[in-house]
């Protein structure tokens, strides 16, 4: 009897087959982390040939720009996710109102940056640099996200998975065009060629999402205003949810580059950049699960938080081990970027 049972057991192992979830974690796993490998390319290739001043002056604006841009379309987007979750028929009417709210935002929030960017930024940094990572992370970022979002509300994660991809191989493709032509170029004037192809290759991703949108889901870029307050007066808690964790991460750096130095705020922002890389797992398995925790959150917040807690020992195991590792090899960030860098090791550490 105990050996017919252990092949059963046996059997099953082999039997077993991923679910939809499982599948779809895979295929974020492998977007995020493709995704992840050409960041690490555009990382290594611009801070290598900014230095660490340099570098610090980009991780401040791009802070304070995407801490801003979390509040493009006030959350609407995910309102679009999880309306299709539930019913794919309304995606449609969700869409154009997420294109609407895009649209609305996208001028506020412009202003505000700029009025910030005056009070908050070091001086030393060019107007030029800020108004294009302005236009990138405002305007053409957004556009990629809530591309995402769709997808992600008819679990179609390999797609979106695609769509993590897609701002990060034209930023890759703008970095090594960047190396030769840094070889052109005098330092001081290297940030602001780096942010005009940071632009540059938003634009096309954007652009990019757009088109896969239109062709996959058959829908148009005619936003659609009917019910917009009522929807944005719904969604800005995921917009404040969503830039409060943004903010909570990045505008250490810009709070850094103006109270401290850009020196400094260039070491801190590669060590952040190296611990974010190494999160991939957990933002893979975050993004598969969002449409079945708002399925489970029909039937109430109690059952969303008891989906939530099953998923919970893999992320806990994960991270004990991942930190351990990451104190080990933050004494090669020098080898790899720099003596200029050698600060980074600390605060890796």
């Amino acid at each position: 009897m105990l050996i017919g049972c252990l092949r059963r057991r046996i059997a099953g192992l082999f039997a077993w087959r991923p679910g939809r979830l499982a599948r779809g974690a895979l295929a974020m796993t492998v977007g995020m982390g493709l995704r992840t490998l050409a960041q690490a390319g555009v990382f290594l290739i611009v801070a290598r040939v900014l230095g660490i001043e340099a570098y610090g002056a980009y991780a401040a604006v791009l802070a304070l720009a995407g801490g801003l841009g979390s509040f493009a379309g006030l959350g609407v987007s995910m309102l679009m996710l999880r309306d299709t979750a539930r019913d794919a028929n309304a995606f449609a009417a969700a869409w154009g109102r997420t294109l609407a709210a895009l649209v609305f935002t996208a001028p506020v929030l412009w202003l505000a940056y700029g009025l910030i960017a005056w009070v908050a930024l070091p001086g030393g940094i060019p107007w030029a640099v800020v108004a294009w990572i302005g236009v990138a992370e405002l305007i053409f970022a957004p556009i990629a996200l809530v591309s995402i979002h769709a997808y992600q509300g008819h679990e179609r994660i390999g797609r979106a998975a695609r769509l993590v991809m897609a701002p990060v191989l034209p930023r890759l493709a703008a970095a090594l065009l960047f190396i030769p032509l840094a070889l052109l170029l005098a330092p001081g004037v290297r940030l602001q060629a780096w942010a005009a192809l940071y632009v540059l290759a938003a634009a096309s991703a954007a652009a990019y999402a757009m088109w896969l949108v239109r062709r996959d889901l058959g829908v148009d870029f005619r936003p659609i205003w009917a019910d917009l307050g009522r929807s944005m007066r719904e969604g800005w808690a995921f917009a404040v949810g969503g830039s409060a964790l943004k903010l909570y991460a990045d505008i250490d750096k810009t709070l850094l580059a103006r109270l401290s130095t850009l020196e400094a705020a260039g070491a801190y922002s590669v060590a952040y950049r190296v611990a974010d890389m190494a999160s991939l797992p957990l933002n893979s398995l975050l993004a598969a699960a969002v449409p079945r925790v708002f399925r489970a959150g029909e039937q109430g917040v109690h059952h969303a938080g008891r989906y939530a807690l099953r998923l919970l020992p893999l992320p806990l195991a994960y991270t004990a081990a991942i930190g351990g590792v990451l104190y080990f090899i933050a004494g090669w960030l020098p080898w790899v970027l720099g003596q200029s860098f050698a600060p980074a090791v600390e605060a890796l550490r």
